[in-house]
């Protein structure tokens, strides 16, 4: 089967590759020495958002609608829905930025053997704002995917900007080839593009396209299920949570509208303000609910936002409910292994899609500088040093210097009776 025919065969499945064939990923490992020339508004139209979802009414049917829409390379209402998430749901806000705040709190740096190369490059990422950057590609922890054009300065000597592309304008084919959806509808494969105009980073729970491997597709399911937990148990509080007060009136003042009407509003007002007035010979009882208070739907949602912590942190424990060194650290250890993965996936990228054609227009050169982010656990110097204790305790003697170094503290080596 000839590449032309090829093509042809899978062009509804693949209908964003390049026409040479070659996928997204091919394309940017390709050495390819021809500058990107667009300008930065030429990428306005992709900036914001056209979807028309707009704080829709949630329901089963609506899920499964974008999520099935997602899974044909449409995630554009998906992207909304995130948002709208974002907007309604504390928990899992407060837990997305844990995570995304963790690899922005970690110390970035270009590493090589040239230090006015690294210096260079380190001042033309703090220029284009890579840190900003970052913030925005971290997006892809629950849609899957974020990406960003690159603004090229004259020759590819620099990049001058990262012009974010808002999520809802990305389209996949179903072999996750990447396009942008236009202001006109229209939708542009970024093979169409230069191979590196584009920075796209992904995060995938599962293999497959980008679109379905977010978190958000277990997130929004969990949302689903606390959202008519609230709304059953704010109607239950109102059946069996609030006192009745009913009055006993004699049978002519029920008679007559008016006095019954006053007798009403009376009522009410000694339910909000504690104060009323009646009509002598008028009995007032407060009827208990005939329910009791129920635990229940507290459980049920305080099992989903236990749900809603182990699916974005990878644990459950904090420093309440971690009792004892080892179990602190157990979890403490599970949300290191997943900010390292986070920062390796996100060093990958931008190594790949920024670093590696930025160091070749400029230098000419491929594979001298690497980012790297700080992802390194802080030492422990209560640990290191009870080991120095009980070495020395057992006749062995640390070395000075390595001691200063890992400490930080000058010795006085005076004090223990050496010249």
């Amino acid at each position: 089967m000839t590449r032309k025919h090829a093509a042809e065969t899978f062009s509804p499945v693949m209908k964003y590759r390049a026409k040479s064939g070659l996928s997204r990923e091919e394309r940017i490992r390709k050495t390819i020495h021809s500058v990107p020339r667009s300008t930065g508004a030429d990428f306005d139209e992709f900036t914001f958002s056209w979807t028309a979802l707009n704080d829709p009414k949630l329901n089963a049917g609506l899920i499964r609608r974008l999520l099935s829409a997602a899974n044909e390379g449409a995630p554009s209402e998906q992207a909304a829905l995130y948002r709208i998430l974002l907007e309604k749901e504390p928990a899992v806000t407060a837990h997305m930025q844990t995570r995304i705040l963790a690899v922005l709190a970690c110390d970035w740096s270009i590493q090589g053997d040239d230090a006015a190369h690294v210096a260079e490059v380190r001042s033309i990422f703090e220029r284009a704002r890579i840190h900003a950057l970052m913030r925005h590609l971290l997006d892809a922890l629950a849609l899957g995917y974020s990406g960003a054009a690159l603004i090229w300065g004259e020759g590819g000597k620099e990049i001058t900007a990262f012009r974010k592309i808002d999520p809802s304008n990305w389209q996949f084919d179903l072999g996750g080839n990447p396009a942008l959806l236009t202001l006109s509808g229209r939708i542009r494969s970024l093979a169409e593009y230069h191979p590196n105009q584009f920075v796209l980073h992904t995060h995938k729970l599962q293999s497959g396209p980008c679109s379905r491997g977010g978190l958000l597709r277990p997130l929004v399911w969990l949302y689903f299920f606390k959202h008519y937990a609230m709304r059953d148990r704010a109607r239950y509080l109102e059946k069996f949570g609030i006192p009745f007060i009913i009055a006993k009136i004699r049978d002519d003042d029920f008679e007559n509208e008016s006095v019954r009407t006053s007798i009403l509003q009376s009522l009410s007002k000694i339910g909000s303000d504690g104060t009323g007035v009646v009509t002598e010979g008028s009995e007032l009882q407060v009827l208990n609910p005939a329910g009791s208070a129920s635990s229940d739907y507290q459980a049920w949602m305080d099992y989903i936002d236990k749900l809603f912590a182990m699916l974005i942190l990878g644990q459950t424990a904090s420093s309440g409910s971690a009792s004892g060194f080892s179990r602190g650290q157990i979890q403490e250890n599970v949300r290191h292994d997943i900010l390292e993965a986070d920062c390796r996936n996100l060093m990958e990228t931008i190594n790949t899609q920024i670093l590696a054609p930025l160091e070749r227009f400029r230098y000419g050169t491929e594979g001298t500088l690497a980012f790297k982010l700080d992802y390194a656990s802080p030492e422990n110097l209560t640990e290191k040093a009870q080991i120095v204790k009980i070495l020395a305790e057992s006749g062995f003697s640390p070395d000075c210097a390595w001691v200063e170094k890992t400490f930080c503290i000058k010795l006085d080596q005076s004090a223990s009776g050496k010249e």
